[in-house]
């Protein structure tokens, strides 16, 4: 399955990376490997790292190579730490000098340095840890206050961030569920996504699941009946007569009675990719999809998939994370919302 998740893009983007350069070959060496990984982790080759002066290779020779790949924007992420004078005036003239020369059709947007960046803050805290960490204590609390004081501590961290009231306890739950506060910044909702979900938890509607680790941690106190076909038999042998995976297969099984309906994805990357094809192609209309499958291969991907529909409200992440847990906490956030008056859990 090929999905193309650029259809919305209309020019053709090359990123590089830029840092001041030392005569100290290893320092430069762990910027270029810093540029090796950010290949990998976008699965392209259209990254190039750069040094403003004393190594190789030059602004110049980066641009000249994104350049020989047919970009037709350039994206420029200084690594620097402040917006001093390489970031305002020295690195901007170098571009320009270099795009003059090689291809003047190209333009560039310059990024703002790593050190004006809002997660500094986890840098400093990851470089302190070891030393700081022999300074914690155990902390004795009363069983319910235990998850009352996590909560006011992800409180704390979400601070002025600007997100959406009727989002804030979703992002919470996941939080706390994880202990991932990188969950804080990635999270994604589509327009009126959590007002359909409480909409259809409030009707009980069925919630279909990928994986039964999903089905598992759905809390079904309420009632909600909470469904997984992958290990059915006729998945089994749909799956592999299709030469699918049986996630995929379930999904796409399952069709039309997935209408109006819950649909969460936490495992499967090949999963999601089927329901957005049968949104597009068959008018299969689920009330929600939550769609956060975790991995390496086309979990991003597929969550970026996901991203170019309008037809279905649906939250989702950026990123590899995600995962069972994951999917299962948006959803009991959803119910905890829409029976809060009945009853905690």
């Amino acid at each position: 399955m090929n999905i193309n998740i650029n259809n919305q893009m209309k020019k053709k983007k090359g990123f590089l990376v830029i840092a001041h350069g030392s005569r100290r070959d290893e320092a430069n060496q762990q910027v270029l490997t810093l540029v090796k990984r950010l290949r990998d982790y976008f699965q392209t080759d259209m990254f190039e790292g750069a040094f403003m002066e004393l190594a190789s290779p030059s602004i110049k020779d980066g641009i000249k190579t994104l350049s020989e790949k047919g970009i037709e924007e350039l994206i420029v992420s200084p690594f620097f730490l402040f917006t001093g004078m390489h970031y305002s005036k020295d690195v901007p003239a170098l571009i320009r000098e270099a795009i003059e020369e090689i291809d003047g059709r190209i333009g560039f947007k310059m990024l703002k340095p790593v050190g004006m960046h809002p997660d500094i803050f986890d840098l400093l805290k990851d470089i302190l840890y070891e030393d700081a960490a022999d300074q914690l204590e155990f902390k004795h609390l009363h069983p319910h206050r235990i998850e009352d004081r996590s909560m006011e501590i992800i409180e704390n961290y979400i601070g002025n961030n600007n997100i959406p009231i009727e989002q804030k306890p979703v992002i919470k739950r996941v939080i706390h569920t994880t202990g991932d506060l990188d969950f804080l910044k990635n999270m994604v909702f589509s327009e009126e996504a959590v007002s359909e979900g409480l909409k259809a938890v409030r009707e009980k509607k069925i919630i279909y699941t990928d994986v039964t680790m999903v089905q598992a941690g759905i809390n079904k106190r309420f009632g909600h009946e909470v469904r997984c076909v992958l290990n059915s038999p006729e998945v089994v042998r749909g799956a592999e007569i299709e030469g699918m995976t049986k996630a995929a297969y379930s999904i796409k099984m399952l069709n039309h009675r997935l209408d109006g309906n819950i649909v969460a994805i936490g495992n499967a990357p090949t999963a999601l990719a089927a329901l957005v094809d049968m949104i597009r192609h068959e008018n299969v209309r689920p009330a929600l999809i939550v769609g956060v499958p975790v991995g390496f291969i086309n979990a991003m991907e597929s969550k970026e998939y996901l991203r170019t529909i309008k037809e279905v409200p649906y939250i989702t992440n950026r990123g590899r994370k995600g995962g069972s847990t994951v999917a299962a906490a948006i959803v009991n956030a959803l119910i905890k919302m829409g029976f809060a008056s009945v009853a905690e859990f």
